[in-house]
């Protein structure tokens, strides 16, 4: 995908709990298909302790926390040494917020997994909102691992749009499939259009019925075409249909073993409106869910 050096990795974010450690084992996984390394990380957030609770707190609580964030680190490490003792692993611990470490660490970093949800405030990841802010502003695509048990046999889902980084939605979900194995199902949602867009672009909206449904599934055929001669070993299924982008593609994340998406949307005519459409998946979706954010350096794709 894009030449990271030096040797980029795949950042995994710990805090103790068990939606962080349900996330790690997703990102050994995705290591071991790679052949990356793996990079943990702790934020230990004396900040949000000294501002909802007590500044003047004792030197040796904020030893504790400090000393409870390396435990979280080393039962990962362990963790990880179970599932592959061959796999190469470096820890971090820092002082800060979580969502401002993360965002940092994911400068150098091929991808971000975390959990989507962590514990509290004392221990590291907040729930929901660290996974909300990397996708915003993360420097990395940012992988969310909401539950275990997710079926190792089904899809990979991509959300298809016109905006900016759905190409780049495109490709991962391509390497993706083809890596594990797994038919992509790719999916463009139409018809699903705020009202400034209508009174904005009338002659879009003259094409009604078979002409609209022609037009939506060509486009989608000229996205996918460059993809599906540079992986001609995925087999694709494509899907163009009217409706909610978020409520379609949950639907199909229900069977799928990742579902891929863009950060954000323009709300054009070529479907997603992809920053509710994200939003939604990360909250709701009961698969990981990538949101393919560009990279820092130049795409060599």
């Amino acid at each position: 995908m894009t030449e990271l050096s030096p040797r980029p990795y795949i950042l995994v974010g710990i805090d103790g709990s068990t939606s962080s450690l349900i996330a790690l084992t997703w990102a050994v996984n995705e290591a071991q298909l790679r052949n990356l390394p793996l990079r943990l990380a702790h934020a230990v957030d004396f900040e949000s302790f000294a501002m909802g609770f007590n500044p003047g707190a004792s030197e040796s609580f904020f030893k504790y926390l400090e000393t409870t964030g390396q435990r979280f680190l080393d039962e990962a490490l362990d963790r990880v040494q179970t599932l592959d003792p061959d796999l190469e692993v470096t820890l971090t611990r820092k002082a800060g917020r979580p969502a401002r470490v993360l965002i940092d660490l994911s400068k150098d970093a091929f991808l971000t997994v975390v959990g989507s949800s962590g514990l509290n405030a004392f221990t590291g990841l907040l729930a929901g909102s660290v996974a909300v802010a990397l996708t915003a502003h993360g420097h990395s695509p940012v992988v969310v691992v909401r539950a275990p048990g997710v079926p190792v046999t089904g899809p990979v889902v991509v959300g298809i749009s016109g905006a900016p980084d759905s190409e780049d939605a495109i490709g991962w979900a391509f390497e993706e499939a083809s890596m594990r194995g797994a038919q992509l199902t790719a999916v463009l949602v139409w018809g699903y259009l705020p009202a400034h867009f209508y009174d904005a672009q009338g002659p879009w909206n003259d094409l009604t019925g078979q002409a609209r449904e022609e037009q939506q599934e060509m486009l989608l055929a000229e996205r996918l075409a460059g993809w599906q001669e540079k992986f001609p070993d995925v087999a694709v299924r494509r899907v163009a249909a009217i409706g909610n982008p978020g409520h379609l593609l949950l639907s199909h994340a229900q069977r799928a073993q990742l579902v891929v998406t863009g950060s954000r949307g323009r709300g054009d005519a070529t479907g997603l409106l992809l920053g509710s459409t994200c939003h939604k998946l990360i909250h709701q979706a009961n698969c990981p869910v990538l949101v393919a954010r560009p990279l820092a350096r130049e795409s060599t794709r």
